[in-house]
């Protein structure tokens, strides 16, 4: 499963959820229930709680806070165990389950905030974690415990501060990544999309025509639609007008064509429609669109030839029949197939 597939906001509340609870459990099941580590505990599950079955409105900014909250709530333990509870039984288990899910926290926040938004609040955290670390080192200088000394801020600088460093990079990477996906889609769309009708154009033909040349393509029909008129319409009216009459005839035939096949714009005044093989349908729709039209440009007219697709033909060789079909009807006055 991607990350991107993962409902992220709640599986950020439910991990903590889960780890509070085993780690209550863990608590009472030993006998170490300190009332400290009981409270922070508790807290995460009610605050967990809330974000997850409270109300709607509750809940969208308790998961918003979420990351910081419980990065909070893990600092409060950390000072507990270093400073409040020093020799309680359970302070090395609480000491070790702060720094692991400190790590998990700190890929939560880069999952949930942007990545330079991330690095601030996770090596936020960290100094603030050595910080507190630093009188404990000092008082415990010489000893050999695992959190004695000045093994403890070096550890947490040198290994808390490379995750932070390559979850950073990691987070820039794929936004990065996404920014020029999504840049090469709408480039791909520009490539393909004609601008004045927003139709589809010659190149998106060309690929279309290739996915179906193929078996599956048995049963279509490409008509190829030339407009009669244009020139006096631009010459009479203006380019503008011209324009116009282009784009009532794009917005005809999609309207018409949007239930049976796709409509393209191949050059100025040329469109091609891809319809199911019904030898009457292209001709049915270019009459209705061209009556549609006269009523604004009387002189409006279009020429209309159809080539159905033959098996084992190319792309290239089925559009050249169409559009000799269709220059066959504009030179006879009848229609092409």
């Amino acid at each position: 499963m991607q990350l991107d597939s993962l409902d992220r906001g709640r599986l950020l509340l439910w991990v903590p959820l889960f780890a509070a609870s085993i780690g209550l459990a863990i608590l009472f099941g030993l006998d170490l229930a300190a009332p400290q580590y009981t409270g922070i505990l508790v807290f995460v599950m009610a605050f967990s709680g809330l974000a997850l079955r409270g109300p709607r409105g509750a809940r969208e900014v308790l998961l918003a806070h979420a990351a910081r909250v419980y990065v909070a709530a893990l600092l409060l333990a950390w000072i507990t165990a270093l400073y409040l509870l020093p020799a309680h039984p359970a302070t090395a288990m609480v000491s070790l389950a702060v720094l692991l899910h400190l790590s998990t926290l700190y890929i939560f926040l880069f999952v949930q905030l942007p990545p330079l938004a991330a690095a601030r609040t996770a090596a936020g955290t960290l100094a603030v974690l050595v910080f507190t670390a630093l009188p404990h080192a000092w008082l415990t200088l010489g000893q050999t415990g695992v959190f004695d000394g000045v093994t403890l801020p070096v550890t947490l600088l040198v290994s808390h501060g490379a995750l932070i460093t390559v979850l950073h990079h990691f987070s820039s990477f794929r936004d990065q990544l996404a920014h020029t996906e999504g840049r090469a889609q709408v480039l791909n769309e520009l490539a393909h999309r004609d601008h004045l009708t927003g139709l589809p154009n010659r190149r998106a033909l060309e690929r279309d025509l290739e996915r179906v040349t193929v078996p599956s393509g048995a049963g279509r029909r490409l008509a190829v639609v030339d407009v009669d008129g244009l020139k006096g319409v631009n010459d009479r009216l203006g380019h503008a007008a011209g324009d116009d009459l282009l784009r009532r005839f794009a917005e005809g035939f999609a309207a018409h064509a949007g239930d049976h096949g796709q409509v393209y714009r191949i050059s100025g005044d040329e469109f091609a429609l891809l319809l199911p093989d019904e030898p009457l349908l292209a001709g049915t729709i270019v009459d209705a669109v061209t009556q549609g039209v006269q009523e604004n440009y009387p002189g409006a007219a279009a020429s209309v030839g159809t080539a159905r697709w033959r098996a084992g033909e190319t792309a290239d060789a089925w559009l050249s029949r169409a559009d000799g079909a269709m220059y066959r009807h504009k030179r006879r006055g009848g229609p092409g197939r």
